[in-house]
């Protein structure tokens, strides 16, 4: 990951070359060139082997590119891709003709090795490779051919590139290239060659967008065609009966309707119209072509957020970037599948706009003009936190302070809604971290990087393997600046007794206090706790939770829980979900079965909820008395198994299923001396439900 994020931050850093170098003098030369100037990690001469009708949208914005990525520690001064060492051997190409003046480029053989030398890497770069790999890594990557052939349930794809001649020179091409690979992977029908000429496009820019969209909508490849620009519109046109049946797939007889369309038209530097939707309202409709099924959903812009609702009025999915749903409502609508956000407006970006320029008398959408001026909009904008966040690496960046255990403190969260706070762990500690939003609204998520670069979880009970440095890197999905409260609390460890109670307090609602008890195996033992506002758990000695069964009487403030193996279990106290403090107490013994023959009337109740279920209940009973047991269910289908068993050893000594499905079951028995049983439920024929079982005596 670390190569290639330098390589990506190098590639936008290019200085622009829009096809300067007349071509090569064949295909294969074009890819030879390209592999060279890959090789000489010359940048320069690489996009000199493009397609200039792919790269020329690029403009100045890589030249802009270069200057911020050097400003922000990425590249060094005038060395795009120092650090880097590429070397390519043994190729060997194959050439099959597309099409007049577009050729397939088959790599054939040959193998390739990308290494890095990170005391050549720039400062925010060399700290990302450090980030994504062990210091003792080695961080060359060798590959060859069969590498990278594509698997796909056509069959194997051998890497190749298209490349197109210009002018009587050849060129890599990464729109064609990228069209094909579609073709090959997905077993569709191969191009038009030569890209037949386009038709007739729209009146006016306005009218441009709202052709398009339509064309987009009946998935009408040849309209779609006519109305897209440049290199985009004839690889559009080449791969239009590719892109039919792709998408004909999932729909067919598609139609779309614009209701409102409400634009601003302005001259745009650097040629074309720069057009701006400002609202939008129009129906998609389809049909299902596996069952003939049709469907409809309402499409709505509003200059700020894109609402998709199905016929049914759902939306098609959730708020997407950052505080997308608030933005949401205050524009009046329910939810959106995206919004552009206070974030999107940070870098830049402030409305949807498309560049729609004149060809031949006609008006066309440029989508590749269209990406260029986003890029230029972006790029100035961007920060050293924005790109290491977008590479998934915010700890690359140095911890903006330190951070220790005790009271919440404020921490503000920097342009990428990022913090990386400093931890310093002593040998053996354990602790809880503790990260929410000012306003309480916001979920916050953290991890923990450890000396190693390891990383690992940063909630429930956190045990470091080693002590030293850590880094806390908190984020929330606003990607936008806020305050969090972050808190570091140690574990205060304790030790508890079967039949001890013990009392407590929670100063913070951050703190969490453990109890270690030594429990033995398959055993059910009893849990009092008596405030309700704190949270208690208990987990095993793997530390897994167990799970507690309340009991059903609320004054009793109990639950009870089942060991698997016996060991150490812990018994947690923290502040519950709101981070309440206060003091409690907590009881803990081994569960006594119930009593028979002093006047009580035991109930329990239980779900059976698999074929092989079973669920019991432990009866001490006194000798002489007579004993009734009841076993109730709800569920008119499930079919009760009653078993009678010396709970010792599991022996069964009596079963009940007199009854049918939904039908209770009774049992009666009357020890000579006192004795425990065990009531055993199970369901017959393998059905399921829940049920209630209840002993008296007469």
């Amino acid at each position: 990951m670390g190569v290639l994020a330098v390589a990506a931050v190098g590639f936008l850093a290019l200085r622009a070359a829009t096809g300067g170098g007349g071509g090569a003098s064949s295909p294969e030369a074009a890819v030879e060139d390209l592999a060279a100037a890959l090789e000489a990690e010359d940048p320069v001469a690489a996009l000199d082997a493009m397609d200039p009708a792919d790269v020329e949208a690029l403009g100045d914005v890589v030249e802009t590119a270069a200057a911020r990525a050097e400003a922000l520690g990425f590249s060094p001064e005038d060395k795009t891709f120092g650090g880097v060492d590429i070397g390519i051997t043994g190729t060997r190409y194959e050439v099959d003709e597309l099409g007049d003046g577009i050729a397939r480029v088959t790599i054939a053989g040959g193998s390739a090795r990308v290494g890095v030398d990170r005391d050549g890497l720039a400062d925010l770069t060399a700290a990302a490779v450090d980030a994504s790999t062990d210091e003792d890594d080695d961080t060359t990557t060798s590959f060859d051919v069969s590498d990278l052939v594509l698997e796909t349930d056509e069959g194997d794809v051998d890497p190749f590139v298209v490349a197109v001649e210009r002018d009587g020179g050849w060129y890599v091409s990464p729109l064609y290239t990228a069209a094909q690979y579609l073709v090959d992977g997905l077993g569709l029908p191969g191009p038009d060659l030569p890209a037949p000429e386009p038709g007739d496009g729209a009146d006016d820019p306005e009218s441009a967008v709202e052709d398009l969209l339509l064309a987009a909508g009946a998935l009408d490849g040849d309209a779609t065609g006519d109305l897209v620009a440049g290199a985009a519109g004839d690889v559009v046109r080449s791969y239009r009966g590719a892109l039919e049946e792709w998408v004909g797939a999932e729909a067919e007889d598609a139609s779309a309707e614009i209701d409102t369309l409400e634009t601003e038209v302005s001259d745009r530097e650097g040629g074309g119209q720069r057009v701006v939707v400002t609202e939008l309202e129009g129906t998609v409709s389809w049909t299902d072509p596996d069952g003939g099924d049709s469907s409809s959903s309402s499409v709505s812009w509003d200059g700020t957020c894109l609402v998709i609702r199905d016929a049914a009025g759902d939306t098609g999915g959730e708020a997407a970037g950052g505080d997308a749903e608030g933005d949401a409502e205050e524009a009046g609508v329910d939810d959106s599948d995206f919004c552009l956000t206070d974030g999107w407006s940070r870098v830049g970006v402030e409305d949807l706009a498309v560049v729609v320029v004149e060809e031949g008398g006609t008006w066309r959408v440029d989508p590749l003009a269209t990406v260029g001026d986003y890029a230029a909009a972006i790029v100035p904008e961007l920060t050293d936190s924005l790109v290491l966040r977008a590479f998934g690496i915010p700890e690359a960046a140095a911890p903006s302070t330190e951070i220790s255990a005790g009271e919440p403190t404020t921490v503000e969260l920097d342009e990428a809604g990022v913090a990386v706070l400093g931890l310093t762990v002593d040998p053996g500690q354990r602790f809880t971290i503790s990260a929410e939003s000012d306003d309480g609204e916001e979920e916050v998520g953290a991890y923990l990087v450890d000396p190693d670069g390891v990383v690992q979880s940063a909630f429930s009970i956190v045990e470091p393997e080693g002590s030293g440095e850590y880094e806390l890197v908190v984020f929330t999905e606003a990607w936008a600046p806020s305050d969090v409260m972050v808190g570091i609390s140690p574990i205060v460890e304790e030790t508890i007794t079967l039949g001890d109670a013990v009392t407590g307090s929670l100063e913070t609602g951050d703190e969490v206090v453990e109890y270690a008890a030594e429990l033995e195996a398959d055993t059910t033992y009893e849990l009092g706790f008596d405030n309700d506002d704190l949270g208690i758990e208990v987990v095993d000695p793997d530390g897994t939770p167990v799970e507690l069964a309340e009991d059903d009487d609320p004054e009793t403030a109990t639950s009870t829980f089942t060991t698997g193996s016996a060991g150490t279990y812990r018994i947690r106290v923290d502040g519950g979900f709101d981070r309440t403090a206060g003091d409690y107490g907590v009881a803990l013994d081994e569960t006594v079965p119930f009593v028979l023959g002093d006047g009580s009337t035991p109930t329990a109740e239980g779900v059976i909820e698999g074929p092989d279920g079973e669920q019991f209940i432990d009866l001490e009973v006194r000798g002489g008395e007579v004993v009734f047991v009841d076993v109730t269910t709800t569920d008119p289908a499930f079919d009760m198994v009653v078993i009678l068993r010396d709970p010792a050893d599991d022996t069964e000594f009596d079963r009940y299923d007199s009854g049918g499905p939904g039908e209770a079951e009774s049992v009666e028995f009357s020890p000579d001396e006192d004795t425990t049983w065990r009531i055993a439920v199970q369901g017959s024929g393998g059905t399921t439900g829940s049920f209630t079982v209840e002993a008296y005596e007469d």
